[in-house]
């Protein structure tokens, strides 16, 4: 099953099959919970041969079916020709694996049918999988067999014990396959791994289930087989996609354009698959499957994204995140007190130590987004029972902004460039691999680094509160937000616009000089507001040049840089997250053409995929017009991953003016409309207290806005 085409997600629980490991290219399917692989094998044979596969193909986000049939084999009655037996797989997710297997002969003569189940498992930590070094895993336990299960178990290096149930609707004849760290067979002996460079193959703890059967012509048989991950706590984790109790609530939005529409219902499926109830609380994984765990930036920018279709999972989010929020100076985790984290991990190497990620605080622009999806979301919503729950955490996290964010007094948010060492983030904005900031001559930048983008996050975040509070009867404190936040603006357009460039520098560096390669990085300034209008229509020109535009999208560095490489994860690829904030950044300063071409370029690209949805990155390879022609893929990007889910949603509710810095939550002034798209409708629509629909609709010349249900009343 692994090896098929799969991704199945229910709440923490994940299935993957046919995808590489991002670190190593190892093969790492299999079904995932709290960063351990509970099962890397789950295979199936006829007869002693392989099944033909005939077709792969998920049903929503936690259903599957798979269609296979036999290849030739011989019995002792003759031979059997290839496509004579159909092996009918429906597999469902929650919080077990269940697989129905149905055996149907469609030869004219009775099959003697031998079906052989193989299950198998390593219990690697994810971190393992994808590549970061241990010198010594756990111990494997043999397996415990029954005539109709199996558990296969292994014991942490802490003693933390995880197990994987296997059981079967019918009696099978089931014998251990316990494979040892030399790659050879070994029944029924533990096995203590060693993973240093060059050891012997990865051990695992198996089993061989066979059943035996005799088939009439015509006839079908029946097996199903239920797997349970039992993580190293002990307790069966449940399978919901839940906040208190009940599913996120999502608004629908419908548009005037065919594709479009299969995109963004593509994306709202993707988002409540994401949507996982994690420890910590409920908020949407990063992406499938590296990265289903807590997140601070990633979760934070999703909640930004669709604060107007979701007010819900953004305050869920910020109750997560607030419950992780630094208190203590811990240089290990990049901890500082008030800083909201970038990772949370549940694993044996987190348990261990060996990974920070407890959590970990690698993210210097978590802690300004907090406060802005804070900000934002009480004014969406009114929540004053919110406002005074998470008024504590906010301003701890302000508190950070100022005093450890500001790391030299400048009024410009830093971060600390770390040498890579296998387990820190180097970068610690949204570009954080190690080869992403780089001068015009291609030398590293290093030091005490301040990224553009960063600047516009707290300047919009500080603004924001600062509205909020003033409302709530604190004018003090707004003031002293306001202050800080034009000091950030003024020490922004003083410091980092190249005027010979007319745009903005990617970063400083440590030694205060610019980074002058250019990149998309200081687009998020045009959606944080902090730019003059004049400085953002010369941004807005230097972006739509075609040495940062695709024709797919943006590129996240100019393709002349010295440093560039389309094939990069931040050197030249393109990013949907990063362009739909940029696009919402064109569409704020009054830019629609140019960003109703790139959103249209975005739409394009989902319609390339068989299911309508976004890749986390792809290829920043130019794009050439003709017929048929796709963009270039990124090897290991996830899928589905949350932000880039998010990104057509939030490009739309921000061309109805539903984006940061609104001044009410619902617009009422004209909305935008770029020339292909001729109305959208969102129904479902939570606003404060009311509910209702909003349509946007060209009429000739303008586009009209009109209001439903509980929303009528906003229209004048």
């Amino acid at each position: 099953m692994f090896e098929q085409d799969l991704v199945l997600k229910a709440d923490e629980c994940y299935l993957v099959g046919q995808i590489p490991s991002d670190g190593t290219a190892e093969p790492a399917g299999g079904l995932y919970l709290r960063d351990t692989r509970h099962l890397s094998r789950l295979s199936t044979t006829l007869n002693g041969t392989s099944l033909q596969l005939l077709a792969s193909r998920t049903i929503g986000g936690t259903r599957a079916r798979i269609v296979a049939a036999n290849r030739p084999f011989d019995t002792p009655e003759g031979p059997i020709a290839g496509q004579t037996v159909a092996v009918d797989s429906d597999v469902t997710l929650g919080a077990t694996l269940t697989v129905r297997t149905t055996i149907q002969n469609h030869g004219v003569a009775p099959l003697p049918m031998r079906l052989q189940v193989r299950v198998a498992s390593d219990f690697r930590d994810l971190f393992d999988v994808r590549g970061f070094a241990r010198d010594v895993r756990g111990e494997l336990l043999p397996p415990d067999i029954g005539e109709d299960r199996i558990r296969l178990a292994y014991r942490g290096r802490d003693g933390a014990e995880a197990a994987t149930l296997i059981a079967f609707d019918r009696p099978a004849t089931i014998s251990p396959e316990t494979r040892a760290p030399d790659g050879h067979g070994e029944h029924g002996r533990p096995s203590q791994v060693d993973t240093r460079p060059g050891a012997p193959a990865t051990a695992t703890t198996g089993a061989l289930a066979t059943f035996a059967a005799i088939l009439p012509s015509g006839a079908s048989w029946t097996v199903t087989t239920v797997v349970t991950p039992i993580p190293a706590s002990g307790e069966v984790v449940s399978a919901r996609a839940t906040l208190g109790g009940e599913a996120i609530r999502q608004a629908t939005i419908t548009t005037s354009d065919p594709t479009l529409n299969r995109v963004l219902a593509q994306s709202a499926a993707d988002l409540a698959t994401l949507q996982t109830s994690f420890p910590a609380g409920s908020l949407p994984a990063a992406g499938i499957p590296w990265f289903v765990a807590p997140f601070g930036r990633d979760s934070l920018i999703v909640g930004l994204q669709t604060l107007p279709l979701a007010p819900g999972r953004a305050a869920a989010i910020l109750r997560a995140l607030a419950s992780l929020q630094g208190e203590t100076v811990d240089i290990w985790r990049d901890e500082e007190p008030g800083k909201i984290p970038h990772e949370m991990r549940y694993g044996e190497m987190a348990r261990l130590g060996e990974i920070p990620h407890t959590p970990y605080f690698g993210t210097v622009d978590a802690t300004p987004l907090f406060v802005l999806l804070f900000a934002e979301t009480v004014h969406w919503t009114g929540d004053d029972t919110l406002y005074r729950d998470l008024l504590p955490a906010v301003q701890r996290a302000v508190d950070w902004i100022v005093q450890f964010g500001d790391a030299d007094g400048d009024g410009l948010v830093e971060y600390h460039h770390r040498e890579p060492d296998g387990v820190h983030i180097s970068h610690q904005n949204w570009k954080d691999s190690s080869d992403s900031l780089n001068h015009v001559d291609g030398t590293p930048a290093t030091g005490l680094i301040a990224p553009v983008e960063v600047q516009g996050y707290v300047y919009a975040a500080l603004g924001r509160l600062a509205d909020v509070v003033a409302d709530r009867g604190d004018p003090g404190w707004a003031g002293e937000l306001r202050a800080r936040a034009a000091l950030t603006r003024r020490a922004t357009e003083d410091r980092f616009w190249m005027e010979d460039e007319g745009y903005y520098a990617q970063a400083l560096d440590g030694d205060k000089r610019q980074v002058r390669t250019i990149s998309s990085n200081p687009g998020h300034l045009l959606w944080s507001g902090l730019p003059s209008p004049d400085r953002a229509a010369r941004v807005a020109a230097r972006l739509t040049r075609p040495d940062l535009d695709a024709g797919w999208g943006f590129r996240t560095l100019s393709s002349l840089a010295r440093t560039y490489n389309p094939m990069s994860y931040h050197n030249g690829s393109v990013w949907p997250h990063d362009n739909s904030l940029v696009l919402a950044g064109l569409l704020r300063y009054g830019h629609v053409e140019e960003a109703g071409r790139t959103l249209r370029a975005l739409v394009d690209v989902a319609g390339t995929d068989r299911l309508g949805r976004l890749p986390e990155l792809f290829a920043g390879y130019e794009r050439l017009g003709g017929s048929g022609e796709e963009p270039v893929p990124y090897p290991v990007s996830c899928s589905p991953q949350a932000w880039a889910a998010a990104t057509i949603p939030f490009v739309v509710t921000s061309l109805l003016g539903l984006g940061i810095g609104a001044a009410s939550a619902v617009p009422a002034a004209s909305p935008t409309l770029p020339d292909w798209l001729d109305e959208i409708a969102i129904t479902g629509l939570d606003v404060g207290d009311a509910a209702g629909s909003v349509t946007a609709r060209r009429v000739g010349d303008s586009v009209e806005l009109s209001f439903g249900g509980g929303l009528a009343g906003l229209a004048r």
